[in-house]
């Protein structure tokens, strides 16, 4: 039974090694996709050679942890020669943010993957790791459906938005816009706190409103938090950006130059802050996000 028992434990163990070192060019189309066919030789782009495919945003997919991205054509009956990119994000939440962060208010939501949406000429959408763009001319939705399906049906992995995403995205006041962010890079396209990391948090999420945006820093425990609290409210404090500085019990508060409140909180393993008009009772919004966080 002992012996039974060890050779069960190295199968499991055998399987989750070949899963874990699954290779990009697996999610390809096959025979199995019916009417699609992979035309030329797929290229890679791992690390640094993503700058080769994106011109000017591969920046932003690293801060993320980008790992590699397979380019390749489809060739589809009666359509014109489609493009297709899958990326390799490293993990499920940078698959969310990368997502979140390149969204534009022309797409619309499809049905793809966790979270599709369709542009003039283009479809994204990720699952697991991953995240899929699709470049098209004349192609109806049925084709089109087909190829994401394909795409998707190979990805095995399914994972929901990060907590910080649910935990910001309150159904009672929806937010135009929800996004998961990672480094300063994407903070910075958001709104521009420094140039530097002042925060120094390990991930972070924004709700953004017609007149207000919500940001909540994740640290990896409260002295961290509190620590990295205490150094951005001295570096707020003898910044020549930010007027009326005033330290309360727990938060700071300043306005920019264009006159817009900002109001920072410690809570435990997180920092809120909020970027308004200041007409808005920041107090209300920070107790209903603080109640959704214990939840969590």
């Amino acid at each position: 039974m002992k012996t039974f028992f060890l050779f069960f434990l190295l199968i499991i163990s055998s399987s989750y090694s070949l899963y874990a070192q699954e290779s990009i060019k697996d999610l390809l189309p096959d025979d199995d996709c019916t009417g699609i066919e992979v035309s030329g030789e797929p290229e890679v782009y791992v690390g640094d050679d993503l700058f080769s495919l994106i011109n000017g945003g591969a920046e932003l997919y690293h801060e993320f942890g980008f790992v590699e991205v397979i380019a390749f054509n489809i060739i589809v009956p009666g359509a014109d020669p489609i493009k297709a990119e899958i990326y390799d994000m490293g993990s499920p939440e940078s698959a969310w943010g990368i997502y979140t962060m390149t969204a534009t208010t022309s797409s619309e939501p499809v049905y793809a993957g966790e979270a599709g949406r369709r542009g003039e000429g283009y479809m994204q959408f990720i699952k697991g790791n991953y995240m899929v763009y699709i470049y098209f001319k004349n192609l109806d939705d049925t084709q089109l459906q087909n190829i994401s399906s394909c795409i998707s049906n190979k990805i095995t992995s399914s994972f929901g938005p990060p907590e910080l995403m649910s935990i910001l995205n309150n159904g009672e006041d929806e937010a135009g816009k929800v996004v998961y962010f990672k480094g300063n890079l994407g903070l910075q396209s958001i709104y521009n706190f420094h140039y530097k990391d002042v925060f120094g948090y390990t991930e972070g999420a924004a709700a953004i409103y017609e007149d207000m945006k919500v940001f909540i820093f994740n640290y990896n425990s409260g002295d961290e938090c509190l620590e990295n609290y205490n150094s951005a409210i001295d570096f707020f404090s003898k910044s020549a950006k930010y007027h009326d500085q005033a330290s309360l019990d727990g938060s700071f508060h300043m306005k920019d130059r264009k006159e817009r409140q900002v109001d920072i909180y410690f809570e435990k393993t997180f920092l809120l802050a909020f970027v308004s008009s200041g007409e808005k009772d920041m107090e209300e919004i920070k107790g209903s996000i603080v109640k959704k966080m214990m939840v969590q």
